[in-house]
C-alpha cells in the first residue's frame, strides 16, 4: 500500500504540473515545492500547515497503538520495524473522518488488504488506511472532520485499528510527517 501511496503522489504531482504547463495561466504556479499548484491549493496547503499541532484527529476516540519512525515489532520485539505513520486503536464500528479540508486523490482498493483514502490538501496529503467501508470517491471535496468511511474490524480478535499518515511534497518527492506532530494533543 504504501508504494501504491507513493506512486499515486508522484502521479497527482505530475499531472498538476502538466495542466499548469498546457494552461500556462498566471493562476497555476509552480511552487518551490516543485508542485505546481493552483492558488486555492496553494492557500489550501498554507492553512493545512498552519494548523500544525492543531489538526483533529481521524476518529473520535482512539489510542495510538504505533507510533512513527524505527521501533520494536509489535509481533517480534527483537526485528526493527519503519513507520511511515501511526496505528490507533479504536472502538468497532468507528467512522473515519478528515483531518482537514482537502480533496480526495484515490480510493486503493488493494487486492491483500482493506481500502486507504488518499487526501490532498495543498502540497500535503493524509493515507487513512485499513477501512471497512468507503463513503466518497476521487475527487470528491472534503471538509474538517467529514466521515470518510468506517475502519476495519479483525473477525478473530475484534481489533478496530486504523493506520494513519501524512506526507508533504518537496522538491517533487513525496516525504512522511510524523502525526504526532500535526494532531492534537497525539
Amino acid at each position: 500500500i504504501d508504494r501504491e501511496i507513493e506512486r499515486l503522489i508522484k502521479e497527482a504531482i505530475a499531472e498538476a504540473n502538466r495542466k499548469a504547463n498546457k494552461s500556462n495561466k498566471a493562476s497555476e504556479t509552480k511552487s518551490s515545492s516543485g508542485f505546481a499548484l493552483t492558488p486555492e491549493a496553494k492557500a489550501t496547503g498554507a492553512n493545512f500547515e498552519a494548523n500544525k499541532g492543531k489538526l483533529s484527529w481521524p476518529v473520535e476516540k482512539g489510542v495510538v497503538k504505533t507510533r512513527y519512525g524505527t521501533q520494536p515489532s509489535p509481533i517480534d520485539p527483537s526485528i526493527s520495524i519503519q513507520s511511515n505513520g501511526v496505528r490507533i486503536a479504536t472502538e468497532e464500528g468507528s467512522k473515519v473522518r478528515a483531518v482537514f479540508q482537502g480533496t480526495v486523490t484515490a480510493v486503493i482498493a488493494s487486492k491483500t488488504g482493506n481500502p486507504t483514502v488518499l487526501i490532498q490538501h495543498g502540497n500535503y496529503f493524509t493515507a487513512y488506511k485499513n477501512l471497512s467501508k468507503v463513503y466518497v470517491k476521487k475527487g470528491d471535496k472534503v471538509d474538517t472532520k467529514q466521515f470518510i468511511g468506517e475502519v476495519f474490524t479483525t473477525a478473530g480478535d475484534h481489533e478496530t485499528i486504523l493506520s494513519f499518515s501524512i506526507f508533504k511534497v518537496v522538491s517533487g518527492e513525496s516525504k512522511t510527517q510524523d502525526p504526532s506532530g500535526w494532531i492534537y494533543k497525539m
